[in-house]
């Protein structure tokens, strides 16, 4: 089995960002304004999506970019920048979600890589 190469940080950044806003919108609409575990959870998803397929570089800057659109767009709900608690601890989550899953990915692929020859 071949391993997968993993785009680059610049377009992992640049999916991480449009895997955002649709994750955002979808998540809004299913009514993340008021429960904001809805956004977390949609975001996290997206965050780990892209950051499977990603550098490290990519991974955190999607980390960054889909928190930024949680405290902006789901707790701010107007694009202003909430920095709560809950908002922090939020950061620290996507942050151990970006990381494990490319860390999941890319080992993943390797063992798999090993194994086959």
């Amino acid at each position: 089995m071949n391993r997968w190469p993993r785009i680059s940080g610049a377009l992992g950044s640049a999916a991480g960002f449009a895997a955002g806003i649709i994750a955002t919108l979808v998540a809004s609409l299913a009514g993340a304004n008021t429960h904001h575990q809805i956004g977390m959870f949609a975001l996290a998803l997206a965050i780990a999506g892209v950051s499977a397929i990603t550098t490290v570089v990519g991974a955190l800057a999607t980390c960054v970019q889909c928190w930024l659109l949680y405290a902006g767009f789901i707790v701010g709900r107007s694009g202003t920048l909430v920095l709560d608690e809950a908002s922090v601890e939020t950061a620290g989550l996507f942050t151990i979600v970006a990381l494990a899953a490319t860390g999941i990915a890319g080992g993943g692929t390797t063992v798999r890589a090993r194994l086959s020859r």
